[in-house]
């Protein structure tokens, strides 16, 4: 009896069980999202690449290498737009309401 009781433990966690690893992750405003805003495209890495390019914002226009990554995908702002990070919405460089750096 104790045998069926484990097992039938066991079935209910792995049956239960979600994934909530990153490379599950539509990654939007620091937390997983089911889909991006309508104005933002989704990024995802490419795992023959070995790189991965930051999200540019208005503080950060340049595209800049970071850390490898596979698997994972992001909400990013079309091309040549960048991301305001307070508003959360995309702008042209020059139109953006923060202050970027030169």
């Amino acid at each position: 009896m104790l045998q069926w009781v484990i097992q039938f433990l066991w079935l209910s966690v792995v049956l239960s069980h979600k994934e909530h690893l990153i490379t599950n992750c539509l990654w939007h405003n620091n937390t997983c999202v089911d889909a991006c805003p309508e104005w933002m495209v989704m990024k995802k890495s490419d795992c023959k690449q070995a790189y991965w390019i930051a999200q540019q914002t208005c503080e950060q226009p340049e595209p800049a290498l970071i850390d490898v990554s596979c698997g994972f995908a992001r909400c990013d702002c079309p091309e040549p737009m960048v991301l305001d990070t307070y508003s959360g919405y995309c702008y042209d460089i020059d139109n953006c309401p923060t202050r970027h750096f030169e």
